[in-house]
């Protein structure tokens, strides 16, 4: 865990780690009371690498240096990819590659955290396979919902619910879209960030989504190839902070945070 300053340069660091598990694509959102949720999928491995089992971790922090021990919640086999709050309530979609569905859950994931709706979006529901990764926002008292897709068409979906998102409607964006990332700047247009093709490419993209129309508009590429994207946003007035990694320097991963004049961006 890092602690950053505007200007990327490490400020204070704190480790958190289990024997012989894989904490994968940590994420960080703020709670209603103001502390520091972090959740990771916890893949739990033997010496030759093979998965024993898999679960959905949190831990909780005031301060970022400092961490609690770590609580399981959502369901075990469903990976819970990142959490929203919303009027006191963290929601948040799990997937499961061999049921070819995802479910919406909801809660505290340090309290109680449960399954809010089964197969939200299906194969066998909606005909197309494997949606995995995802983003939520909210306006008002309707949920967006962000879903990358794996299997045929590979085109990410835009899910639509109202109070209290027990139903979705589904939007093919047309496009692909990995480790999304999802932004509201107003009632009627959102940021989306992830990867992207680009002339062949695998690139890192940031674009605007008109939420009425569910039309996407590229605005712009990042230093970006190879193995990239899983990006992370941030508004603080008129910037934009893209925390994101990529592979384009001498074919090595690396992190990299940008700061993005929204006026500019959407002009």
């Amino acid at each position: 865990m890092l602690t950053i300053n505007n200007a990327g340069d490490v400020q204070k660091k704190a480790l958190i780690d289990l024997p012989n598990t894989d904490l994968r694509d940590p994420k960080l959102s703020i709670t209603p009371s103001g502390q520091i949720l972090l959740i990771a999928y916890a893949r739990k491995t033997n010496s030759e690498n093979r998965t024993l089992g898999t679960r959905n971790l949190c831990w909780v922090s005031q301060t970022g240096e400092s961490w609690s021990s770590f609580k399981e919640f959502a369901e075990k086999g469903w990976w819970l990819w990142r959490i929203t709050w919303h009027q006191g309530l963290g929601y948040g979609f799990a997937y499961n590659r061999k049921r070819n569905a995802i479910n919406l859950f909801s809660g505290d994931p340090r309290r109680s955290f449960h399954r809010h709706v089964s197969s939200a979006f299906s194969l066998t529901k909606h005909g197309k396979g494997y949606p995995n990764e995802s983003d939520i926002i909210f306006n008002k008292q309707t949920a967006y919902a962000l879903i990358r897709r794996d299997a045929d068409s590979y085109t990410a979906q835009l899910g639509v619910s109202h109070f209290p998102y027990k139903n979705w409607k589904w939007v093919d964006l047309n496009r692909y879209i990995g480790g999304p990332a999802m932004l509201k700047l107003n009632s009627g247009l959102a940021i989306v960030a992830g990867r992207i093709i680009k002339k062949g490419k695998l690139v890192t993209g940031i674009l605007t989504l008109n939420l009425k129309t569910a039309k996407l508009t590229e605005q712009l590429i990042l230093p970006s190839k190879g193995d990239n994207s899983y990006p992370g946003l941030v508004l603080k007035e008129t910037k934009l902070y893209v925390c994101y990694y990529s592979s384009h320097e001498d074919n090595k991963s690396s992190v990299y945070m940008t700061q993005i004049d929204i006026d500019e961006l959407i002009e």
